[in-house]
Order: C-alpha cells, then sequence, then structure tokens
C-alpha cells in the first residue's frame, strides 16, 4: 500500500512539473528487473535513429531504380517527396538550374521530419527518465542549422565561380562607398542570424508542442489523485485533449521540416544566384 502510494505521489508530481517529461534522459532498458544504460541520451539515439529512417527512406527506391520502369508504392511515395520539391522549391526560386539541389533539400527535409515524428512514438517515454523529439534539443537544431549554413555558402562558392573574395564581396549589394561602413555590418548580422533562426524556430516550435502535451496529459494523475470521481471526466477530457494535440504536433512536424527546407532554399538561392 505505501509503495503504491509512493508511486503515485511520485507520478503527481512528476504531473506538476511537464518539463521533466520533455528533457533530455538516458536511454536504459529494463530487462526482468536488470536495467542496462546504453549510455547515450534519448534524444542521442533518436538523433542517429532518424538518419538510419532516412536512408533507408531512399534506399527502397534506389534499389528498385535499375530493375523497374514503373515504381512501387513506396518508389512512387520518393518520388512525390522529390517532384514535390522540385517543383514548390526548387524550381519557383532557381529554374530547372536547381534541380541539381533536390537531394540535399529532400535530405533536410526527410531527416528533420523523421525527428520530429520519433518524437511521438510512446516507446521512448518508458526507456528511462524524460522524453522528447531530437529537434526538441537546441544543441541538435543548431547543428543542423549549421550544416545549412555552410552548405549554402559552400555552394554559393562554387556555383558562382569567381572565388571566396569574389562571392563574399556579392554578399553585400551594389551601394555608394560611403553606405558600405553601415551595409556590411547590417548584412553580416543578417547572414549570422539566418541559422540562428533556422535553429530556434524548429527547436522552439517542437519543445513547445511536447510540452503543452505533457502539460494537459498531467492533470490525470493530479486531479485523478484528488478527486477520483470527478477525475475520471477529467481525465477522459484530458486524453481526449492529448489526442487531438498529438494529431496537430504531427501537422507540426511536416510543417517545420517544411519550413526548415523552405528557407534553406531561399538562402541557398541568394547564395547562387545573389543578383535576384
Amino acid at each position: 500500500m505505501l509503495i503504491c502510494h509512493g508511486a503515485l505521489t511520485s507520478m503527481v508530481v512528476g504531473a506538476m512539473d511537464p518539463m521533466s517529461h520533455v528533457v533530455d534522459g538516458r536511454l536504459v532498458f529494463d530487462t526482468h528487473g536488470w536495467l542496462w544504460n546504453i549510455g547515450i541520451s534519448k534524444q542521442t539515439f533518436m538523433f542517429f535513429l532518424a538518419g538510419v529512417c532516412t536512408l533507408l527512406f531512399f534506399w527502397g527506391r534506389a534499389r528498385e531504380a535499375g530493375t523497374r520502369v514503373v515504381p512501387s508504392r513506396w518508389g512512387s511515395l520518393v518520388e512525390m517527396v522529390l517532384d514535390f520539391i522540385r517543383e514548390q522549391l526548387t524550381r519557383p526560386f532557381m529554374g530547372h538550374h536547381g534541380d541539381k539541389f533536390v537531394p540535399l533539400l529532400a535530405t533536410f527535409f526527410i531527416y528533420i521530419l523523421m525527428c520530429n515524428l520519433l518524437g511521438l512514438v510512446p516507446f521512448f517515454e518508458f526507456l528511462g527518465h524524460g522524453s522528447n523529439t531530437a529537434t526538441g534539443q537546441l544543441a541538435i537544431t543548431g547543428a543542423l542549422a549549421v550544416c545549412a549554413f555552410c552548405s549554402y555558402h559552400y555552394l554559393g562558392i562554387k556555383e558562382q565561380g569567381h572565388g571566396l573574395w569574389g562571392y563574399f564581396r556579392s554578399l553585400f549589394p551594389h551601394v555608394p562607398v560611403f553606405i558600405l561602413p553601415v551595409i556590411v555590418p547590417v548584412e553580416l548580422v543578417a547572414h549570422i542570424v539566418r541559422p540562428c533562426a533556422l535553429a530556434i524556430r524548429l527547436f522552439a516550435n517542437m519543445l513547445a508542442g511536447h510540452t503543452m502535451i505533457a502539460a494537459i496529459l498531467g492533470f490525470t494523475a493530479v486531479f485523478t489523485h484528488d478527486f477520483f470521481y470527478a477525475g475520471l471526466g477529467i481525465s477522459l477530457a484530458s486524453f481526449l485533449g492529448v489526442t487531438a494535440l498529438t494529431f496537430l504536433e504531427i501537422l507540426v512536424a511536416l510543417i517545420q521540416a517544411f519550413v526548415f527546407t523552405f528557407l534553406t532554399t531561399v538562402f541557398l538561392a541568394g547564395a547562387v544566384h545573389p543578383e535576384h
């Protein structure tokens, strides 16, 4: 009886602090009472798992590319994603010249989408303390933003063909010399802010969604403990609310993956074709 009361009290305390459910925690497997600490955190594990899922997503279509003329259902899904990125992102901003960048942008889109969706899998909630998506960690979204930053600047230098100094000069608009002391710092700050915006936007949206789900789900434990009969209705309302928010979070996961890819395309277009 004391053990059950202590477990319930711990649940109530945890429910009153939603952040305890969304912070990163160690990945621990419990097998018949034996706890196996893998030595990495949940978000790190999901980070690498999303990479494996991304490889498998494209590998299915690549494997059948040379053997079948008509793609399978999975191959059709992959082609649909590639066509969407080409027709809605690269060609409107860069024309047919942007087709060569579709694989890079598709990788960003699918990888971030996989990270976002893995955070909604309840399985990770039972593997040790804490749970969240990998993109709910600012270090991970920051690393993705740095990858995007390096990619579009490298491709800008390569595509323009004027060398590093020529590319650096293309970053600033053609203005009178006496205005350059003002324009140069403003443009430099703008280029630094861009990857910061990519990282913070993705991190904040994913963290906020998971925090809201944990907070609403926490009402179930709190009110059931204090008011049993009233808690039944509140538990049902919490369950329905969390269900609705989970579907909304799936939509947010898709939107945030698209927004990150869209902004990367805009920055890439500006680096490759600064005259536009």
